[in-house]
């Protein structure tokens, strides 16, 4: 589609140039994330296992992964799953966008009630077949070059 910025229409000029190419930041004071371009927005999640090895063959039918990112796919519309890492914690991040409200009511580790995805941690757990505690679901941030 083409640009429609600052076009003239019946020897008038229409420009929206001024507010229409602004970005607005998510955080504090209209500071980054900048996710707000008229597509959905995007979250950063970070997907940890406690006993879970998501590097284990993880491009096969029913590996680790697959099944975690199937759990995923319950409540939220995946655009992008990182490489998984084993070193630290078993984990992965997750670019997407969140599709049902989680309604912070499940079980999963970091059941606080309060601004958790308890119901996304409950879906991957779900989907793996592992305890109630061993999933954790938490948002991250791409600073500069690495999601923190």
């Amino acid at each position: 589609m083409p640009s429609l910025y600052g076009v003239t229409a019946a020897g008038t000029s229409v420009n929206v140039d001024a507010n229409a190419r602004k970005l607005l930041g998510d955080g504090a004071a209209g500071v980054g994330p900048y996710t707000s371009f008229g597509t959905p927005q995007l979250q950063a999640l970070k997907i940890v296992s406690a006993t879970i090895n998501f590097t284990t063959t993880p491009t096969i039918v029913g590996s680790n992964l697959s099944l975690a990112v199937r759990g995923l796919q319950d409540l939220a519309e995946i655009y992008y799953v990182g490489k998984p890492t084993a070193t630290g914690a078993n984990q992965f991040i997750a670019l997407v966008n969140i599709t049902k409200t989680d309604t912070n009511d499940g079980y999963g580790a970091s059941s606080t009630f309060a601004g958790g995805y308890e119901n996304i941690e409950d879906s991957i757990r779900g989907a793996l077949g592992t305890a109630e505690d061993d999933i954790t679901v938490t948002e991250v941030a791409l600073t500069g070059l690495t999601f923190a």
